[in-house]
């Protein structure tokens, strides 16, 4: 129901439900009983209606005026006047109309997506079966054929904490749902079709000029669903609020350049061959890093890995980009910048442990760079795949430190706090707060130019295991 009032919203270029008038109401039904029957949106009624959904009911295929009639008194609902005899409307509490198609006088599962069918009491209240609704919230659910894109054959419904989210996102859809009805027409034909439900959302809220609601909760739930008699399915993908902030903060002109690289990077490869090749235009590419912002905060460890530290993942199909990442040899894409607000943001680290992390990174890549100490660079990035090799390798160079006169490169209280939670119990998360120390490492070296006249210290040993190498 939201996002077809965010659609009413948005046709009526207005700013809250509030101010959309009957007039707008009323230019939106004329729109939609054309566009409804156009290339590009009729197929997809079928999706959110079913195929009795009277307007594309294949026994009226040769009543085109009887159809469009049909249609036009459906969008026109909120014009009918109330029914006495009907309960108040399930969703707003407004008195309700009968709805105007023949048989029927509540709503089923072929106008509002996902009930159960015709005359099935289950899950209804009072053992009734279908829903009594008002002309308005009849309207609303059929804007959602407009709001709601249409992306791998189901349409992507949104919720938000916050409503003007909700509208911004379905106005940054509508203008192109507009375009893509109206080549149908002119073409006579179906539109290319849209993919990746996951990357779309998030394409589309990066592309948002929201900093009027960047501190409100932004919390995301999108239901990818099909209400197709054939098989009716919904695929739920959440993002959590402070995913969403951490989007929408990396937009900053701080973040902005370190933000778009790690993105622009994480673009499926487009197919070169095949069938499929360059058909899509893109609008059914992935985007590995908006997907994985789904996964969030669970995988955070390994979102860091592959994309703040830029080292490839243990598995990457074909077309994967990650399959070139580098590591260090990808330094100029290493920002601690960007990987603090995430740990701000997402993780929520606590701020002396972050300290910690950045102040051992800064000293080790001292340590390297004033000394020009190779085999400290190998151990800090090869060797310390396991908690005892990297306690070993610190205390192995924290002593040459020491006996040269030097500051050692951690000392006891905060490698305690960095990478331990009690006296020799090793924090379950310690390889993520390693891999922070490198992004640091990497950032200073980089930075610092150690990187270059240094290739020969830079590939890995012979003797590393491809588990030591990841």
């Amino acid at each position: 129901m939201d996002m077809g009032v965010a659609a009413l919203t948005a046709f009526a270029e207005r700013s809250s439900p509030e101010e959309t008038t009957i007039e707008d109401l009323e230019r939106f039904a004329g729109y939609a009983e054309d566009a409804y029957l156009s290339p590009a949106l009729s197929g997809y009624l079928s999706v959110l209606f079913t195929k009795n959904f009277y307007p594309i009911n294949p026994s009226l295929k040769s009543q085109p005026e009887k159809v469009r009639k049909c249609l036009g008194d459906l969008l026109m609902s909120f014009r009918l006047k109330p029914d006495p005899g009907l309960p108040p409307c399930t969703y707003c509490g407004r008195p309700s109309v009968k709805i105007p198609l023949p048989k029927i006088t509540v709503a089923f599962r072929d106008l509002v997506p996902m009930l159960t069918g015709r005359d099935v009491v289950n899950f209804f209240p009072g053992g009734r079966a279908g829903l009594p609704l008002c002309g308005l919230c009849i309207l609303a659910v059929q804007a959602v054929v407009v709001g709601a894109p249409l992306i791998s054959g189901k349409a992507l419904v949104i919720s938000s904490e916050d409503p003007a989210l909700t509208l911004a996102l379905v106005k940054k859809w509508l203008p192109e749902t507009r375009q893509r009805v109206h080549l149908s027409l002119l073409a006579n034909d179906t539109p290319p079709k849209l993919g990746r439900p996951k990357t779309r959302l998030v394409e589309a809220l990066v592309s948002l000029q929201t900093g009027h609601i960047r501190e409100k909760e932004l919390g995301l739930v999108a239901y990818h669903l099909s209400n197709s008699g054939q098989g009716p399915s919904v695929d739920i993908h959440e993002l959590p609020s402070s995913v969403v902030k951490f989007v929408m903060a990396a937009k900053a002109a701080r973040y902005r350049q370190a933000w778009n690289d790690i993105v622009r990077r994480a673009w499926e490869v487009p197919r070169t061959t095949g069938k499929a090749a360059g058909e899509d235009g893109g609008l059914a590419r992935r985007n590995y890093l908006y997907e994985d912002l789904f996964e969030l905060p669970e995988q955070a460890a390994a979102f860091v890995r592959t994309y703040l530290l830029q080292r490839p993942p243990d598995k990457a199909r074909r077309n994967d980009p990650r399959a070139s990442y580098g590591g260090w040899r990808d330094a100029r894409y290493v920002k601690w910048d960007l990987t603090g607000l995430f740990l701000k943001e997402v993780v929520g680290m606590d701020k002396d442990r972050l300290e910690a992390i950045k102040r051992l990174g800064d000293r080790i890549a001292e340590e390297i760079i004033s000394t020009n100490d190779k085999g400290l660079w190998r151990d800090v990035y090869y060797n310390c795949w396991k908690p005892d090799k990297m306690r070993a390798t610190l205390i192995k160079h924290s002593s040459k430190c020491i006996k040269a006169g030097k500051e050692p490169l951690v000392r006891l209280e905060p490698y305690l706090e960095i990478f331990e939670e009690g006296e020799e119990v090793v924090r379950a998360d310690w390889r993520f707060a390693w891999d922070l120390v490198l992004i640091r490492v990497i950032e200073r070296l980089y930075d610092g130019r150690w990187f270059d006249g240094n290739e020969e210290a830079l590939e890995p040993p012979e003797d590393i295991s491809p588990a030591e190498e990841a």
